[in-house]
C-alpha cells in the first residue's frame, strides 16, 4: 500500500458541529445583507420625505408638562360650548397611540376633532413649529410625546421597531392610520410643500409641468403605499380611518376611533354627548382650508402608478382583515388622452 493510501485511510473529517455552526453563521450573514439592502432601497425615499417635511422648520427643546396651567377653550365664542376645555391627561396615564398618515391626508383636522371630543391634547413628534390645533394654542405640540399625557401623537414616519432586537417601538404596535384618496393627497401635499409648508398655501400650475413634478409623482406613488402597508402590518391595537368616511359620517367614525384607542369619558361614558355636539358643530375650519386647490391631468403612466399604489394598499387591508378603501367615494381623475 502506498504512503498516500495509508495516510488517506486514517484521515479524519472535521466535527459535524463545525459544519452546522458554519451554515448557521452563513445564514445570519445572508439575512444581515438582505436586511441592509432592503432598508437602503425602501427607506431612502422615506428619508427624503422627512427632509421635505422638516426642511423649513426649526425646532426648539420640548418642555415638561405644567398640568395646572396649560388649558385651552376651543369654542370660547359659542356660549353653548364655551365651558368645554382641552388639557393634558395626568402624566403616564395614557398609552402612546400614533396618529399617522401620508402628509396631506387630514391628520391636523383629525387632531382638532379628537381634542374637542375627548378634552385631551394631542401631540406631535415634530415639535413646537406645528400649528395650533383649535384655538391657536400650541400646548400639545410643546411636550415630549412620551409623556403619557396625550390622547394621540401625530407621526408621518414609518413605524420604528426592531423585532430582532426585541424592540416593539415607542407605540408598542398601537396606532390610528388615516388613509385618503392618494390623488387628493398628491396635490394637497404638493401645494403645502412648494408654498413653504403653508397649510393653506397654493402654487401655480407651472409647478405641475416640470421634470420635478414627474419625480414627485413617482415618489408619492411609492411612499403613500409603502407608509400605509408598513403601518397596516405593524398595528395590533388600533384601526384605519378613511378620510372620505370621516367627512361623510364624522360622528360614526369618531365613535369607532375612540373605541379603537380604548377611550371612555369618566363622567359621561362612553363619551360626552354635548362634547360630540360641539365637536360636530365646529368641525369645519374655514381658516384651515384652501379656497382653491389647482390640479392638472396626469399622464397615463403617472396615473397608472397611483392606481397600482391603491391596489397594493387594498391587498394589504384585505390580508389584515380590515375594511377596504372606500373606492366608491374616491374621485378618480382622468388622465391625458383618456
Amino acid at each position: 500500500m502506498s504512503s498516500f493510501s495509508r495516510h488517506s485511510s486514517t484521515m479524519t473529517l472535521p466535527c459535524p458541529h463545525f459544519y452546522s455552526s458554519f451554515v448557521l453563521l452563513l445564514g445570519y450573514f445572508c439575512m444581515a445583507v438582505f436586511f441592509y439592502y432592503y432598508c437602503s432601497s425602501t427607506l431612502i425615499a422615506h428619508w427624503n420625505l422627512s427632509l421635505l417635511i422638516t426642511e423649513n422648520s426649526s425646532y426648539r427643546t420640548l418642555q415638561p408638562v405644567l398640568l395646572t396651567r396649560n388649558v385651552s377653550y376651543p369654542w370660547i365664542d359659542d356660549h353653548t360650548c364655551q365651558n368645554f376645555s382641552v388639557q393634558f391627561a395626568e402624566n403616564k396615564s395614557r398609552p402612546a397611540y400614533a396618529l399617522t398618515s401620508f402628509p396631506g391626508s387630514g391628520v391636523t383636522w383629525t387632531r382638532q376633532l379628537i381634542e374637542g371630543l375627548t378634552g385631551i391634547f394631542t401631540g406631535t413628534v415634530y415639535g413646537s413649529e406645528e400649528p395650533g390645533i383649535i384655538d391657536g394654542n400650541y400646548y400639545g405640540n410643546n411636550v415630549e410625546p412620551n409623556c403619557g399625557c396625550l390622547i394621540l401623537i401625530k407621526d408621518h414616519e414609518y413605524p420604528e421597531f426592531y423585532p430582532l432586537l426585541g424592540d416593539v417601538g415607542p407605540y408598542q404596535h398601537r396606532g390610528i392610520l388615516i388613509l385618503r384618496n392618494p390623488f387628493d393627497a398628491l396635490f394637497t401635499f404638493a401645494h403645502y410643500l412648494w408654498s413653504g409648508n403653508n397649510q393653506i398655501g397654493t402654487v401655480s400650475l407651472e409647478n405641475f409641468s416640470s421634470l420635478k413634478w414627474d419625480h414627485y409623482i413617482k415618489f408619492v406613488a411609492f411612499e403613500w403605499a409603502e407608509h400605509a402597508v408598513r403601518w397596516i402590518q405593524h398595528i395590533e391595537n388600533g384601526t384605519v380611518v378613511f378620510y372620505e368616511r370621516l367627512l361623510q359620517d364624522t360622528e360614526r367614525e369618531l365613535k369607532g376611533l375612540l373605541h379603537a384607542i380604548n377611550f371612555i369619558d369618566p363622567d359621561h361614558p362612553p363619551f360626552d354627548p354635548e362634547r360630540m355636539r360641539c365637536t360636530l358643530l365646529h368641525k369645519n375650519r374655514l381658516d384651515r382650508k384652501r379656497k382653491q386647490k389647482p390640479t392638472v391631468l396626469l399622464t397615463e403612466e403617472n396615473h397608472s402608478r397611483i392606481m397600482y399604489s391603491i391596489l397594493r394598499v387594498q391587498e394589504s387591508l384585505q390580508k389584515k382583515g380590515w375594511p377596504l378603501l372606500p373606492l366608491h367615494l374616491y374621485q378618480i381623475p382622468k388622465y391625458i388622452g383618456s
